[in-house]
């Protein structure tokens, strides 16, 4: 129980960050996942590939055993081996 306070206060935290920097989005690494905040769209989605679209860019997350670990509207946590990671504009 307490670790799961502990993830709620970590991502609270975060949120207040991006808001008080006014961020466009943000990505990080949380859990030994890939976090992202403030995405726009999901492109793509497979084991092997994740295509997401945020303001300025699409992420493109090339690997294996992709997938998508927990998703709301605005943010996004992305499992699995990670190999390549780039930014499309």
């Amino acid at each position: 129980m307490h670790k799961i306070i502990w993830v709620d206060f970590m991502r609270i935290i975060k949120n207040i960050q991006n808001f008080l920097l006014d961020q466009d989005y943000y990505i990080d690494m949380f859990n030994n996942c890939l976090h992202i905040y403030y995405y726009d769209t999901l492109n793509t989605l497979s084991d092997k590939v994740i295509e997401v679209k945020l303001k300025e860019f699409v992420l493109l997350i090339e690997g294996s055993e992709l997938s998508i670990l927990n998703m709301d509207n605005h943010e996004m946590l992305i499992k699995g081996i990670i190999n390549n990671m780039r930014f499309i504009r």
